[in-house]
């Protein structure tokens, strides 16, 4: 991935739905409030108070930044590794022992060094769904 310091950057604004920089060099790049639970959380009034520094985008009131290389790195989708991403209390190898699935397997799943089948992705989405249904109901 490429580095990318406050150097290169010309300008950072915010958009309705987004975080967006432009570099020197012209490129712009945008990351989703969507794709970030705090960002997606904040108020307008706490997304708008951000700051530039060395290698990110800080959010101070939010407690949260986005590295400025994320903003122009390839996007990956991966639906299994962005659970756990926005629910970093599931326990991955409680999922995968749930399957049957060999824990480094699964953990490449998550981390997207490996991409299961459709149908496997689907019935293992599915399965999490189920998860917190059961929690729901426990807590219900």
């Amino acid at each position: 991935m490429e580095t990318i310091t406050e150097k290169d950057v010309k300008r950072v604004w915010l958009e309705k739905d987004a975080v967006c920089v432009e570099l020197n060099d012209g490129r712009i790049g945008k990351e989703f409030f969507k794709d970030y639970a705090p960002l997606r959380n904040a108020s307008d009034e706490d997304r708008a108070d951000f700051r530039l520094d060395f290698d990110g985008v800080w959010f101070d009131r939010i407690g949260d930044g986005l590295e400025l290389s994320g903003f122009f790195a390839p996007k990956k989708n991966n639906p299994i590794g962005r659970v756990f991403c926005e629910f970093p209390m599931l326990n991955a190898s409680a999922v995968a022992r749930r399957f049957s699935i060999p824990q480094p397997l699964f953990a490449a799943y998550v981390s997207g060094a490996k991409k299961p089948s459709a149908a496997r992705q689907r019935k293992i989405l599915d399965e999490i769904a189920k998860i917190g249904r059961e929690i729901a109901a426990v807590a219900g």
